[in-house]
């Protein structure tokens, strides 16, 4: 098993230490609300700039930390990425001596009733969402692994959860450029600004009808496409044409190319995508292009010869339960 560095993670004394590190740099940063810089935490750390750099953007894609301003000062996210602020699940003086005619909170309930976080933590979830409760089979995973050898870009599988885009699966190696505050779960306010989200929208009404009813989306960059009309020229353009692709729209200097996945049902079920620094892409954005067009056409076909061949469907009540973050099969990144 590696983490997103390469870095095998069982049995090794250097993840362990990597995690102490990202840890203290946690650590400093709620002790400076007024941020810190690459270079202040390298020397709490006693690291070098670049090192730090790369904890601090860790911190930040993982949603523990944001960046801010030309100068590059680190702070502390306003709350955790599960949720609430930091230390809200503690219990506190003010807790203790609530008035005595609230109702009393039934926290084991909350714990246990698990239908209920979810659907409280996922609020435009449907019952019956026919994206979300796919199970992709495993040859999912090696196509991210084609994409990869093929393009030594960085490469996603994402599908469709509730209320948010996931990147289940990735592939890249250590030094390889990341997309900047790029997380594993992409709300609906980002979903206009990427590939990997724009082929999922693109081929599926539900999902395309939630997008556009989003009002106030936010311009990431002077590129990204915020308009009601002008997404839905783009959407049906991705539809024409296979593929999703932005051009810096979710931040300057990236650019991505995303196809979706479709079940054996005709249904997308996932999409595919690689994202690559925009000097690289103004080169070659066809080569990009249809690696991810092969490489989705193949994966799309092995999974209805797998079907046909052993005679079940992957069908939507056969919900996935193991896809909840980046799967960290495939060969070692280098």
């Amino acid at each position: 098993m590696t983490d997103r560095t390469g870095t095998r993670v069982a049995g090794s004394g250097r993840s362990l230490k990597t995690a102490a590190e990202a840890l203290s740099a946690l650590r400093y940063l709620g002790s400076a609300p007024g941020g810190v810089t690459a270079e202040e935490l390298g020397v709490e750390l006693g690291k070098s700039a670049a090192t730090a750099r790369y904890l601090l953007n860790t911190l930040c894609q993982e949603g523990y930390a944001r960046r801010e301003g030309p100068a590059g000062t680190y702070r502390l996210s306003d709350g955790p990425p599960w949720g609430d602020a930091w230390g809200g699940s503690d219990d506190t003086d003010g807790a203790v001596e609530a008035s005595a005619t609230d109702e009393p909170e039934p926290a084991m309930a909350r714990v246990l009733d698990l239908d209920d976080a979810r659907e409280a933590l996922r609020p435009m979830r449907r019952e019956d969402d026919p994206v979300s409760r796919y199970e992709l089979p495993e040859s999912l995973a090696d196509a991210v692994t084609e994409l990869y050898w093929r393009t030594r870009q960085r490469s996603y599988l994402a599908r469709w959860d509730g209320d948010a885009t996931v990147i289940v699966d990735a592939r890249g190696h250590q030094g390889l450029a990341r997309i900047p505050d790029l997380r594993e779960r992409i709300p609906v306010a980002q979903a206009h600004a990427l590939a990997v989200t724009k082929a999922l929208v693109a081929t599926s009404a539900e999902i395309e009808e939630l997008l556009l009813a989003q009002t106030d989306r936010p311009a990431f960059t002077a590129t990204t496409i915020t308009t009601t009309p002008g997404l839905a020229a783009e959407l049906a353009r991705v539809r024409r044409e296979g593929v999703a692709i932005d051009r810096e729209e979710f931040a300057e200097g990236f650019c991505c190319v995303g196809a979706p996945i479709l079940a054996p049902d005709g249904r997308v079920a996932a999409s595919i995508a690689v994202s690559s620094p925009a000097r690289r892409f103004a080169q070659d954005s066809d080569a990009l292009t249809d690696a991810v067009r092969d490489v989705a056409a193949t994966a799309m076909r092995e999974w209805r010869e797998r079907v046909a061949a052993t005679g079940t469907a992957d069908h939507p009540d056969h919900r996935a339960t193991d896809h909840t973050g980046p799967r960290r099969t495939g060969p070692p990144r280098r």
